[in-house]
């Protein structure tokens, strides 16, 4: 499991907006192959050459932009991830005007699948994010596996609603040949739930949270 850092949401408590996301996403970037402290220590200077990390303000940034701030010794310079927050912004402005908010954008993807799912959905769609680095986003931002939505409730529903079924009698002469249902594996229910695997949200520290 990831430590938990003051400047991280606690479980089920989300940002309060599309900005606050954006800044843990970028956070996520930054700290990739890092200690927590060494990003830390840059995080105020990075936010004043950030925009705050307004998305809306990040996009406008140009090479200009990315030349001066690798010459900044107040920030991580590291021209991959400059660049990748950049390039994010604009994927992320398209997905915020697309799902109304990028908490509705994650509300829907839970609904539709599980935990490690949505982690390879979020290393797709950004740069420079990596599917431990996506698990770390998500911890951040308070989506934790005990409280994304149980995938598998419909499934149990149906079952049960499937055993209250009376038994359909069978004839006399093929009674003995019916075979018994075949009974469903553990490992099937486990991945109704979308269980995150170990690589993800197992024994990994912050440090470790690498591309």
């Amino acid at each position: 499991m990831f430590e938990r850092q003051p400047w991280m949401q606690r479980a089920g408590e989300y940002p309060s907006g599309d900005e606050e996301y954006f800044g843990l996403l970028a956070r996520t970037v930054f700290s990739a192959g890092l200690g927590p402290r060494v990003v830390a220590a840059r995080w105020q200077t990075l936010s004043v050459a950030f925009h705050a990390f307004d998305p809306a303000k990040i996009v406008r940034m140009e090479e200009a932009d990315v030349t001066r701030l690798l010459s900044d010794p107040g920030v991580i310079r590291n021209r991959r991830k400059i660049e990748a927050v950049i390039e994010n912004a604009r994927v992320y402005l398209a997905l915020v005007e697309r799902e109304g908010s990028f908490h509705q954008y994650l509300r829907r993807l839970f609904g539709d699948a599980g935990f490690g799912v949505v982690v390879d959905e979020l290393s797709n769609t950004f740069k420079h994010l990596g599917p431990t680095s996506a698990a770390l986003f998500l911890f951040s931002a308070g989506w934790r596996q005990e409280v994304v939505p149980e995938t598998s409730a419909m499934t149990a529903d149906a079952e049960t609603s499937h055993a209250k079924r009376p038994a359909k009698r069978a004839k006399p002469a093929r009674a003995a040949s019916i075979p018994s249902p075949p009974t469903r594996p553990e490992t099937l229910a486990a991945a109704d739930v979308g269980v995150v695997p170990e690589v993800l949200l197992g024994t990994e520290s912050l440090a470790a949270a690498s591309v």
